[in-house]
């Protein structure tokens, strides 16, 4: 079969933003505009503007409506982009190949926010049922079977080196630090006399899970040891799992209900600035960049204001078989807001501090084939299983490969004859065990080509390839950026001003304890927003920490 090259998208600067505009996007709804009169003030009542439309901002619009009875058509939504969704976004079709730029599984633990907002959420896809119904209807009818989350060099299954007394006694330091002693501390520098950590089966399960990298903060790590068992790492217990992707599962479900309640939608709507009042930090002004149009809107006394100040799939490009994933050229809009903000009133945080460094891509790839030989091959000789949603890492990989075989189809428009594997690396700027280029370097049919070296299933090549529709990378530059180290001040509070209308919300908001890089911070920082700037009196559902006893048995588990 001839390979897609796809060409234009290897120029094209975000798999979110500009891979819209070429067609890649899949988009199934018609945005509702926004128009704002020119630069008059909107009508005397409360507003509620959003700038930026992913996860977060969906999620805060909901609970505005749902739990702070808030009217749907008071609400705006400005997002940069061409759709709604954040790191969720998919795209691509069967005769080009498939999209999917954040692999990464999502949890449902039953005692989360996401579990609260998708527990009241009316699935978009099957009628009378919520959205989290309807992903455990399909976890029930599709248990997962026996699979290997790690496989060693022979591609057996693995859990690592056992870990010594001295690491494990580290570990118990990091469970019982407190936060001012790690601010600032990456976790290969806590782990400094104890680096066999970063070898082990745990960090490899860990890293791989939550996009953590040795240069992310230790404070990271000691919260998600804090509320994660091991077993749910090593098991993907509470691991979501559905018939399709995540946007097409939870973000469609959101734009669904809001657009029947009358939120306001405005896409290619960038806000490049925001005027406060010197007083009390109260956001009397917004400066958009409306498809070009330069607009401003000036709020009203009771009118609010959510912030997303940075997103982990900003600047995403995408390659191809043959092509890598170029270099991003443009600086991400909501850095640009932050950094254009930030110097305007204390406490609106330090951009620099998490947009400055090289360490934070990730890059994740998409496997489209036209037959199940390569999915039948991973269960044979990699996973152990290509049940939906299982992962494997391979521990040998310099990269440390990851790929998860989701249901089938993943996508709506995803014809039964089509197959799709999704997966990513952490350690993009490592050379391959079998490719002499670094991930980052490394053209789709080379990511291939090192998955397949890796299960030694080389001399199936032709066979695997001869049905490959597209082998996709998507490099995403910031998205290890929220879980870097920072100091006190570096990421605004979720309500930074006692009397002020303004909320940040997404990864790099801060709101007591949590995993930034884990989507329920995000929807967690979007509930209490809400309720805290409308005064509901409800809250966030907080992290569970682990009793003595549970931390006991983790030992115990660590030593097996």
């Amino acid at each position: 079969m001839k390979k897609k090259t796809m060409a234009g998208l290897a120029a094209l600067g975000a798999v979110i933003g500009a891979a819209a505009a070429a067609g890649i996007i899949v988009s199934k709804q018609k945005r509702k505009r926004l128009t704002s009169g020119g630069n008059d003030p909107l009508p005397p009542k409360k507003n509620v503007y959003f700038a930026g439309g992913g996860i977060a901002a969906l999620s805060g619009a909901f609970y505005l409506i749902h739990d702070c009875g808030v009217p749907g058509e008071s609400i705006h939504i400005f997002e940069a982009s061409s759709n709604l969704g954040g790191s969720f976004n998919v795209g691509g079709n069967d005769a080009s190949g498939y999209i999917n730029a954040a692999s990464v599984p999502l949890r449902l633990t039953g005692r989360s926010n996401i579990d609260d907002m998708l527990s009241k959420l009316p699935s978009a896809n099957l009628p009378d049922m919520s959205v989290a119904d309807e992903i455990r209807n399909f976890q029930n009818a599709n248990p997962l079977s026996g699979f290997s989350r790690l496989v060693d060099d022979s591609c057996l299954e693995t859990y690592g080196d056992k870990l010594s007394p001295k690491t494990i006694r580290r570990i118990k330091s990091l469970l019982s630090s407190k936060v001012p002693d790690i601010l600032e501390v990456s976790i290969r520098d806590f782990f400094d006399d104890t680096p066999e950590f970063l070898m082990s089966g745990l960090w490899g399960t860990i890293s791989t899970t939550y996009l953590l990298k040795p240069c992310s903060a230790a404070l990271e790590l000691r919260d998600l040891l804090r509320t994660v068992d091991i077993s749910d790492l090593l098991e993907m217990k509470n691991t979501v799992r559905a018939q399709f992707n995540m946007q097409e599962t939870i973000v469609d479900a959101l734009v669904r209900y809001l657009s029947a309640r009358n939120v306001n939608f405005s896409t290619h709507c960038r806000v490049i600035d925001l005027d406060f009042e010197e007083a009390n930090g109260r956001v009397c002004a917004l400066h958009l960049n409306d498809n070009g149009t330069a607009k401003t809107f000036y709020l009203n006394k009771h009118d609010l204001c959510f912030i997303t100040n940075g997103s982990a799939s900003e600047c995403a490009t995408v390659g191809d078989y043959n092509y890598p994933a170029p270099e991003h050229e443009d600086a991400p809009a909501s850095m640009a807001l932050w950094r254009n903000i930030a110097g305007k009133h204390d406490g609106l945080g330090n951009p620099e501090r998490f947009f400055a460094s090289a360490d934070t891509e990730i890059i994740s790839f998409t496997i489209t084939s036209a037959s199940r030989v390569l999915l039948d091959l991973v269960k044979q000789h990699a996973a152990g299983s290509s049940a939906c949603g299982t992962i494997t890492t391979f521990t040998s990989s310099p990269w440390g490969l990851t790929i998860m075989c989701p249901s089938q189809p993943y996508f709506s428009g995803q014809n039964d004859d089509t197959y799709v594997i999704c997966g990513w690396g952490i350690n993009i700027d490592s050379p391959g065990k079998y490719i002499d280029k670094t991930m980052k370097q490394s053209s789709g049919a080379e990511i291939l080509f090192e998955l397949i070296k890796h299960m030694h299933i080389d001399d199936k090549w032709d066979e695997i390839t001869n049905d490959i529709i597209n082998v996709i990378p998507c490099a995403m530059p910031f998205a290890a950026a929220s879980s870097l180290p920072f100091d006190d001040g570096d990421k605004p509070l979720v309500i930074p001003f006692a009397n002020g209308n303004t909320a940040f919300i997404g990864r790099f908001a801060r709101l007591g304890c949590g995993i930034s890089s884990d989507s329920e911070y995000s929807v967690r920082t979007a509930r209490e927003a809400a309720y805290r700037l409308t005064g509901t009196k409800k809250a966030s559902t907080a992290p569970q920490h682990k009793t003595a006893a549970s931390y006991m048995k983790m030992f115990l588990e660590l030593r097996k």
